[in-house]
């Protein structure tokens, strides 16, 4: 539907969403950020094809340099950002206000990481930018209700019925002829409000912004087009003649749907088209967020336009609150917003070292099957034949033994191993992708501890920046955009399970927050260190409490223990550290006796011990005494129970008696 306050008619509209896309970054306008995509994607499956052709009968090896850094980074950042505390935290807006952004932060991590498929979303997004320059996602609500049907329900069912959601078609079903006296049945459906902010990972190959964006939040112009089957888009609510109408997607950019494939998936695209049912084709629509000026005054509206591929047809016409996209690069550049990723940096070394293993096993084939030359006057009917069978113990046959000389063949002239391992550390410098940091190499065994820990530290560093990086691109304004959302959609408190607990949030009553705190966690290949960091503080701590005679202070107080502890089960991993410690602001404090024995810990240390020994005397005999008192109650109820059972056997033989008797004198 589209919004009739558009200051802008339709053609205006239309006429500058095609101006825009024509001069946007992305789809295929730009042909280096394509071919760098292109070339990314295919030195990732190890298809050098384009740049370094194989010759015939030659080595074809390849160096998977590319899908090595990608895939050894990876999992350090799944962990940094899914298996740790909290990566992005709201800031309170004024005092009193830290539970309440404590909790919207809980429930942000519930809505991204159990009401979607937060690592999928995740790891494919942080994929994209490292492979593609670009970590994309796309956030909105999803509008979702469903219906459930129930019969031969009671009013007092029905009554329950209501109270998990709304009550449509509640029929009187007809009493059952068999039962008149059955209890009144009903027929209802009951629905479910399964509303929800959702977010899904954008391929960056169809996304284009405007080129003087620096940051999605603030963009001019953006757009991200899709493939959908007609039938999705009307279940979406977009206009079925409009959508019936749409060209069939003719595959655009085939180069880069084959690139991404694994499988072929994309080898007999068009095989069947124009069978089956209209409703099952796939169409290319693209969706253009234009920020303009109010004609009046100096405000600026975000407008949401829905379009066919080359914006001729308007679908869709609709203001919007904000931009609803999140996105980043692993490596920035400044004061732009397409940025660098990880594969790109890696191109020259997988060419390199491609190069290097080709010649070292070329050099090898050739050394195995050195090249002759044969004089053919000397040789005779059997010696070609016998030359080709490079085979142990075969002879060659000639004239004479002047047949066949071998040809010299020229050596690399120097160490390919070395080489190779030269660019190896090439590509490690450029990417902070280190082999001494993701696991036991064998070489650092050779090396000081000092300095494998400096390149392991070092290797952190790099990858923790590129933690940082996404986490201040897209994952904050992911946050803060589905915070947004929620705030703006929700209609009804939710209960959800947070820390361990069922707690009742109510979105209409949140603030606006527009602040957020970044704190990127150290990963795998830093855990040890911190808990290692921890336990000395730990002992540090404990010294001073013994040498100021309790957690009293001055340096070192009841909290400070406490949040050392807490800190110290979090780098053990533990999720929810309050179930092990109690928080002592929380516990009522003890009053001094009369003595001012509370006043000093050590005496009251001294009391506490003295009071438990004399307590677990005291238990113990309490123990004893009560075995015996448990002897003499079993003895005791066992015979009330052989007096009792004695009694009723004589009261039952006593009234068969009286019935016996009255029934022989009534006949």
């Amino acid at each position: 539907m589209n919004d009739v306050s558009c200051p802008y008619g339709e053609e205006d509209m239309l006429a500058i969403v095609r101006a825009e896309m024509e001069r946007s970054v992305g789809f295929e306008n730009d042909e280096r950020l394509r071919s760098d995509r292109l070339r990314a994607l295919d030195y990732y499956k190890g298809d050098m094809r384009g740049d370094i052709p194989a010759l015939p009968n030659r080595s074809r090896a390849v160096s998977n340099d590319v899908a090595d850094a990608v895939e050894t980074i990876l999992p350090d950042l799944m962990e940094i950002f899914t298996a740790g505390g909290d990566v992005a935290a709201f800031v309170p807006n004024k005092p009193g206000d830290e539970d309440a952004a404590r909790q919207e932060t809980d429930y942000l991590n519930h809505v991204i990481f159990q009401d979607n498929p937060g690592f999928l979303n995740l790891m494919t997004g942080f994929k994209d930018g490292l492979l593609l320059k670009t970590c994309l996602f796309e956030f909105g609500w999803k509008s979702d209700y469903a219906d459930e049907d129930f019969t031969g329900k009671t009013l007092p069912e029905l009554i329950a019925a209501s109270q998990s959601g709304q009550v449509l078609n509640v029929k009187a079903e007809a009493p059952d002829p068999d039962y008149p006296n059955a209890q009144q049945t009903y027929s209802f459906s009951v629905r479910s409000d399964c509303s929800g902010a959702e977010y899904w990972p954008v391929p960056p190959d169809d996304f284009s912004v405007s080129p003087d964006t620096v940051r999605l939040a603030e963009a001019s112009y953006c757009c991200v087009r899709s493939r959908a089957r007609v039938q999705d888009l009307i279940a979406e609510g977009f206009d079925e003649a409009l959508v019936a109408g749409l060209e069939s997607y003719a595959g655009t950019d085939q180069d880069m749907q084959r690139a991404r494939d694994h499988a072929g998936e994309h080898q007999r695209e068009g095989a069947g088209e124009g069978a089956g049912s209209d409703l099952l084709r796939q169409v290319e629509i693209r969706k253009h967020y234009l920020r303009l000026k109010e004609k009046s005054g100096d405000a600026f509206q975000i407008w949401r336009v829905v379009t066919n591929a080359d914006a001729t047809t308007l679908i869709e016409l609709r203001r919007e609150s904000r931009i609803p996209f999140a996105g980043g690069s692993p490596y920035v550049v400044a004061h732009r917003f397409y940025g660098l990723s990880l594969a790109e940096q890696l191109f020259e070394t997988q060419r390199i070292k491609s190069v290097l293993m080709r010649s070292l096993l070329d050099s090898s084939y050739f050394a195995l099957n050195q090249r002759y030359e044969v004089a053919m006057d000397q040789a005779n009917d059997y010696t070609i034949s016998d030359l080709l069978r490079n085979e142990p113990a075969v002879p060659v046959r000639s004239k004479s033994g002047n047949a066949v000389r071998p040809l010299s063949a020229g050596g690399l002239g120097f160490d390919a191993y070395q080489a190779l391992e030269y660019f190896s550390t090439v590509g490690e410098q450029r990417t902070g992708v280190v082999r001494n940091a993701q696991g036991l190499n064998p070489d650092t065994l050779h090396d000081t501890a000092k300095g494998a820990m400096m390149l392991m530290q070092a290797a952190q560093r790099r990858v923790r920046m590129i933690a940082r990086v996404l986490a201040e691109t897209c994952v904050k304004e992911l946050y803060l955009g589905l915070h947004a959302l929620i705030r703006e959609h929700a209609e009804a408190a939710r209960v959800a399970r947070l820390n361990g607990n069922w707690i009742a949030i109510d979105p209409t009553s949140w603030g606006e927050r527009n602040a957020m705190t970044i704190e990127v966690g150290l990963g795998a290949a830093g855990r040890d260190q911190d808990l290692a960091a921890m336990t000395q503080l730990a002992q540090v701590m404990t010294m001073i409490v013994g040498q100021q005679g309790g957690a009293a202070g001055p340096i070192v107080t009841l909290n400070n223990a406490y949040n050392a502890a807490i800190d110290l089960a979090k780098a053990l991993g533990r999720r929810q550290p309050e179930r092990y410690f109690t928080n002592p602001a929380g516990v009522p404090v003890q009053p001094p006796d009369g003595n001012g024995a509370a006043a000093n810990p050590l005496a009251a240390m001294a009391q506490a011990q003295a009071a438990q020994s004399a307590a677990a005397v005291n238990a113990q005999a309490q123990v004893a005494a009560r075995g015996q008192d448990i002897e003499a109650g079993v003895a005791l109820r066992k015979a009330q129970a052989d007096a009792a059972l004695k009694k009723y056997a004589i009261d039952q033989k006593a009234k068969t008696e009286l019935m016996t008797a009255a029934i022989k004198a009534g006949v």
